[in-house]
């Protein structure tokens, strides 16, 4: 969901919550991944493709580690999907449910997201099939 969730969601999220001291382990950096497919999930594997990725960890003060890949070049969405994670981490062992709830909502957000999306598709989608015609004989 962090990796998913907008930009701007997170820093909305950022701002409410008491921000934790962290140190990098691994600052934003880019980098790329192969992306694979095959035919039908069963068929050889093929490759697409590259894609960008931006990757972030982070230990916060409490010891947990945050880590995260998010596609595309942005450093600001790989630190703060990190440190959200280590916080993840931290509240399920202080269950404190502020971080799970930040997560819920985000959770949301991409969902109607997607779904927006999903219509927009299905609002142009066209049905193909074939008529079948038989020999008349000419």
């Amino acid at each position: 969901m962090l990796a998913k969730a907008p930009l701007s969601e997170l820093e909305r999220h950022w701002a409410t919550i008491v921000r934790p001291k962290f140190q990098w382990i691994r600052r934003p950096e880019y980098g790329a991944v192969m992306l694979q497919g095959a035919v039908g999930r069963t068929g050889a594997v093929f490759n697409v493709g590259e894609a960008t990725v931006t990757r972030c960890t982070v230990q916060i003060e409490t010891g947990e580690i945050g880590i995260a890949y998010v596609l595309g070049r942005n450093k600001r969405h790989a630190a703060l999907a990190a440190l959200f994670d280590g916080l993840i981490q931290r509240d399920q062992v202080k269950a404190t449910g502020t971080i799970t709830a930040i997560i819920a909502a985000l959770r949301r957000c991409v969902h109607v997201e997607e779904e927006a999306v999903r219509r927009e598709a299905q609002q142009s989608k066209v049905d193909f099939f074939m008529l079948g015609r038989e020999a008349s004989g000419e």
